[in-house]
């Protein structure tokens, strides 16, 4: 029996050695990989990306902020130079400076012989005579007419509307309008009144107490009434 024990005791403490160090072999599983831990394993890959999203963010960030400061520095060079571009010379060292030009005022019209000016109005006209004591010749139709037959210091001037003597349809009181005559004097009259009248109505060609102007041109359009301006000699 002793011999017995000898024989398989090197055999049996073999197998036993064996079965000892595959003990753990046999009784460790991994663990397997679930759909779970994918997902777990997934947050550090996006994580990982994000960080490197916002790493570029910033650089972009930065490259604009400097962009935006350069630009900045530009246009605040160029509002400095165009600052003293028109910067004032320095009071201890003033520039010349120059007076602006002034537009030459417009010269008066000249008054001469046989001719009518009212300044107010622009108004330069020559005069003409009419001699028809009748009143039956027709008044040339451009032109102002000097009438020889007017009473005594009565000067007496008629002309078309519409025609050259429209505008004295604005003459007022206090207006000045000058005459020469046909030597060559100037006379300066103050108008008094303007009236219409009817063209049957004969005192505005009558005689006047002291040197007088008479302008006559048409109120209707079939002439049956006058616009009439009375001025006195000043």
């Amino acid at each position: 029996m002793a011999g017995l024990v000898r024989r398989w005791r090197a055999p049996l403490l073999g197998g036993v050695a064996i079965w000892l160090l595959s003990f753990p072999l046999l009784t460790a599983h991994p663990t397997p990989v679930t759909l779970a831990a994918a997902h777990e394993s997934r947050p550090v890959d996006v994580e990982a990306g994000d960080h490197q999203l916002v790493r570029q963010l910033g650089q972009e960030q930065k490259l604009a902020l400097a962009a935006a400061e350069a630009q900045a520095a530009t246009a605040a060079g160029g509002s400095a130079a165009a600052a003293a571009a028109v910067a004032p010379a320095p009071i201890g060292n003033p520039a010349p400076q120059r007076a602006p030009a002034r537009r030459p005022a417009p010269a008066a019209p000249v008054v001469r012989a046989n001719t009518i000016v009212i300044p107010r109005l622009g108004l330069s006209l020559p005069v003409g005579w009419y001699g028809d004591c009748l009143g039956r010749a027709p008044v040339a139709r451009w032109g102002a007419w000097r009438w020889s037959c007017a009473g005594a210091n009565n000067t007496y001037i008629m002309a078309h509307n519409p025609g050259t003597f429209t505008p004295i349809l604005g003459l007022h009181a206090g207006d000045i309008v000058q005459y020469g005559d046909p030597s060559g004097r100037v006379h300066t009259y103050r108008v008094s009144y303007t009236t219409i009248v009817s063209n049957t109505q004969l005192w505005p060609l009558g005689a006047t107490p002291s040197s007088a102007l008479t302008l006559q041109t048409c109120w209707t359009w079939d002439g049956s009434r006058d616009f009439i301006v009375r001025a006195l000699e000043v």
